[in-house]
């Protein structure tokens, strides 16, 4: 087993990246260095794991399972075989919000009315805002059709100024914690009045049988302008630590112990995670257990 390994993460301080920080920190006393590694972010966290570029890595569960079922921004695309290590629990909503000064109360409204919107959402073209553009076209707000109304699509936190309220829709991941994602919520919630709008009951029933979630609510008060419990996709579907399957037993079978051993450390960050022993196993799908991983799960009695 080589010394030198590379973690497939993404931008620092986000969820995928604290995970390879922890395992950067539980390896490195075992004489191994681990990379974690930035450019790897949405869909190109599979690609780093399933073509060679990183030993191993974490990713959003679904992400994982559209990679290797050939699904939507992976369509034609091949991956060596991949084996989960650990299922991480990290509570994590479909965030909907719009300034209260325009003065509507759903989105339906706020489409009906023709306004020129800017939106902010997450990167266009990206896997990990596709749920955020279904939403959008639920509601007849695709790219064409907002830029038809005098408006704009920006990459959230990037394309306007949001301590100018230079922003008039926002769609985007909301998790429970600081991370660089949330943070622009918190200057958005901090510097302008923001409402926040309820998830369209038949959009909402959609994502659950597509798979992608569960009917959840923002927690009251979390962020300024959550006045009430909003109805939302739940997104804590987990984040699957995972390899390729080739990857050596004994190595995956000792760094699984090692997670086990300090699963408080998942917990103590920024964003808060869950290594739940009555749910870590629980992998499949979208992928097998690693046999190393599995090893030690039937040895501490988890399986």
């Amino acid at each position: 087993m080589k010394k030198d390994l590379r973690w497939a993460g993404s931008t620092v301080g986000e969820p995928w990246w604290i995970v390879g920080d922890i395992t950067r920190r539980l390896l490195e006393p075992h004489g191994y260095s681990v990379e974690v590694l930035t450019q790897s972010a949405a869909d190109e966290n599979p690609r780093f794991v399933g073509r060679g570029k990183a030993d191993f890595g974490v990713v959003v569960e679904q992400i994982v399972g559209w990679a290797v079922k050939g699904e939507h921004n992976f369509t034609g695309e091949d991956f060596v075989p991949l084996r989960a290590i650990a299922r991480l629990s990290r509570p994590a909503w479909l965030g909907v919000a719009a300034r209260h000064e325009l003065g509507f109360t759903s989105m339906a409204e706020l489409v009906a009315s023709d306004y020129p919107l800017r939106v902010e959402t997450h990167a266009w073209d990206s896997i990990g805002s596709l749920l955020h553009r279904t939403l959008l076209a639920h509601h007849g707000l695709t790219k064409e059709a907002i830029e038809a109304r005098g408006g704009s699509v920006r990459n959230f936190g990037k394309g306007g100024d949001l301590r100018a309220g230079d922003v008039d829709l926002i769609v985007a991941n909301l998790y429970l914690g600081r991370t660089a994602v949330t943070k622009h919520w918190m200057t958005a919630s901090e510097h302008m009045n923001l409402r926040f709008f309820d998830i369209d009951e038949a959009l909402l029933q959609q994502y659950i049988a597509e798979g992608n979630g569960k009917a959840g609510e923002i927690p009251f008060h979390f962020l300024r302008g959550v006045d009430r419990p909003v109805k939302a996709l739940e997104r804590e579907f987990g984040l699957i630590i995972y390899c390729p399957a080739d990857l050596d037993e004994d190595f995956v079978h000792d760094l699984t112990k090692l997670y086990d051993d300090n699963r408080g450390m998942f917990f103590n960050q920024s964003l808060h995670m869950a290594w739940d022993p009555g749910r870590v196993a629980r992998t499949n799908p979208p992928l097998d257990l690693h046999p190393g991983a599995e090893r030690y799960y039937r040895e501490v009695g988890i399986l």
